[in-house]
């Protein structure tokens, strides 16, 4: 209860760009979770599947006569194409979502400095220094919580990205794979 009620005064503390960043850490680490758990899971060469595939031979789409092996190369391309549009579509709200924080951790600072000099400008004696505090304290404290909120997710898109190209080579494998079992199965 105690880390709850500091978490509060933290946000009470920052102003209201602290909850602004609170919500966008939440939607970030939401979405960078949620991209990360399934490029984990994902095996791609599940989604090619050769039952779905024609066994005679069939028109493609120039018109010309195609064998198997040239649709089953097909949909592996089909499949890895379609992941990278979907991964690029999912990674660039992420870094949209990552560029915001310690942008939004900027707007606090210059709000805080903004009550800074406010509290500068009205020789109050003693009330000046707490206004002069609390400014500073402002400033610091979203332009803290920008960073990081930022940095941790950096290193979370980072990870996905190489999680993703991880998939798309063992696509790869398994395209190389089968294009050698269908030249076996075609030399028979």
């Amino acid at each position: 209860m105690d880390a709850l009620s500091s978490f509060v005064a933290s946000l009470k503390s920052g102003g209201p760009v602290m909850y602004l960043l609170a919500l966008l850490s939440y939607v970030l680490y939401w979405q960078v979770i949620a991209i990360l758990l399934y490029v984990m899971k994902i095996r791609l060469h599940e989604f090619v599947g050769r039952d779905n595939l024609p066994s005679a031979k069939a028109t493609g789409r120039s018109g010309l006569v195609t064998s198997p092996l040239e649709l089953l190369l097909v949909r592996y391309e089909e499949v890895q194409m379609q992941f990278r549009e979907f991964m690029k579509n999912r990674l660039r709200f992420a870094g949209v979502l990552l560029v915001a924080a310690p942008l939004l951790g900027l707007l606090g600072t210059v709000l805080g400095m903004l009550e800074m000099f406010n509290g500068l400008s009205q020789r109050a004696g003693h009330q000046t220094t707490l206004l002069v505090a609390e400014g500073v304290k402002k400033s610091l404290i979203t332009t803290q919580t920008g960073l990081t909120i930022a940095i941790p997710a950096l290193f979370f898109v980072y990870w996905i990205r190489r999680v993703a190209n991880r998939r798309e080579l063992e696509l790869l494998d398994h395209k190389v794979a089968a294009t050698e079992d269908s030249r076996f199965e075609d030399n028979d």
